[in-house]
């Protein structure tokens, strides 16, 4: 049995990436392995979900033995009824959907941040910052 964990992110070149990684537990302990980035087009569930079938498909990787799966909290991936998670779960209904712990934080972070003025100033001032000193993505990778 196995676990899935995927994301999307854009690379330097400002193109849409989803990368896939697999969890599973030897008799050594879990093992996470990233397996693959794949270029995508746009972000819905049902589109999203066919690309990650489809690379299953094609590596012969069961999605009958998956029981995991861990995405961010955008709908698109975690939503109840065309998220991703939801239509994973209607092939297989073992692969339970458990919200990424490092989205999860980082929406409690910004939802305490946004409470205090002076830290939502603080942090706007460091944005300002970043965007006047790296005005495109591209030039992250020159520093």
């Amino acid at each position: 049995y196995y676990s899935i964990s995927v994301d999307s992110t854009p690379d330097i070149s400002h193109t849409d990436q989803l990368t896939i990684i697999i969890r599973y537990v030897t008799c050594n302990g879990p093992v996470e392995r990233f397996l693959t980035f794949i270029n995508i087009e746009n972000h819905t569930g049902e589109y999203l979900a066919s690309i990650l079938l489809k690379f299953m498909v094609d590596n012969e990787i069961d999605i009958n033995l998956c029981r995991g799966q861990s995405y961010d909290n955008a709908s698109n991936m975690s939503g109840p009824c065309s998220g991703m998670q939801a239509i994973i779960k209607a092939k297989n209904p073992f692969a339970d959907f458990i919200p990424c712990t490092a989205h999860s934080l980082n929406l409690v972070g910004q939802s305490t941040v946004d409470c205090c003025v002076k830290t939502v100033s603080f942090f706007g001032f460091v944005q300002e910052l970043y965007n006047f000193f790296f005005p495109h993505r591209q030039v992250d990778g020159q520093f």
